[in-house]
């Protein structure tokens, strides 16, 4: 099986009526729903891989879902080292089936046996696990309350990478300001344990005051950065 093969099982997932405001993106094989406030999206990434219980070649279909706020990344393009192309298309928050107790991964025997019944095994899946989630995170308060919430109650480790800062930071500025000082700290306490291990961090580290102090200093309800659900 190849990627043509993937087009034609992603085709029937967004047949499903869930999907209806969806749109097929070749590009990164996935489903996509824009709204001036971000998107929604399902990204189905596949290998060639073994079916161990059927014990034969199969393609492997792991989908992810995303979704994106876009008031939490456009403010930052000015500072991001990464392409405006990538940076503007980068998730807000993103789980995999096994993240959120469900099936992660999906087997399409190359030699097409039960085909059928894994087509429909895993359009059932994919709408169950992006109606939960889409749901789950639907508002810049469900975001704040699913990621920032737990760090601050000590329930969660933080991210390796340096995008989620900016993110926790501008979500807290928004829906919680009073907390912002407390986010904050915990942030660059973690910040300084990873300076010299983690290059995300160290790329920005220089500048992070800088960084700081403008994201302290805009208003981020204008609209301008995006609208806020």
């Amino acid at each position: 099986m190849n990627k043509n093969d993937v087009l034609k099982i992603i085709e029937v997932v967004a047949s499903d009526p869930f999907f209806n405001d969806f749109v097929i993106r070749k590009s990164d094989n996935s489903i996509i729903y824009k709204t001036k406030a971000g998107y929604k999206r399902v990204v189905f990434q596949y290998y060639n891989g073994y079916d161990l219980l059927r014990d034969d070649l199969a393609l492997e279909i792991h989908p992810n879902y995303d979704v994106r706020f876009n008031v939490l990344h456009k403010w930052f393009e000015k500072y991001s080292k990464k392409t405006l192309t990538d940076q503007r298309d980068q998730y807000s928050i993103g789980v995999s089936g096994n993240m959120i107790g469900a099936t992660y991964e999906f087997c399409f025997l190359e030699n097409r046996k039960d085909y059928q019944k894994d087509l429909q095994k895993l359009q059932f899946e994919v709408v169950k696990n992006a109606n939960y989630f889409f749901n789950k995170i639907s508002t810049l308060v469900d975001y704040y309350n699913y990621c920032v919430v737990n760090l601050i109650k000590g329930d969660q480790d933080l991210p390796y990478g340096f995008d989620w800062i900016p993110n926790y930071l501008i979500a807290t500025r928004i829906v919680s300001p009073d907390n912002y000082n407390i986010v904050k700290k915990l942030i660059l306490q973690r910040v300084e344990l990873m300076k010299n291990g983690n290059p995300n961090i160290k790329m920005y580290y220089n500048e992070l005051p800088t960084i700081l102090d403008d994201l302290e200093n805009t208003d981020f309800m204008s609209g301008k950065w995006g609208e806020i659900v």
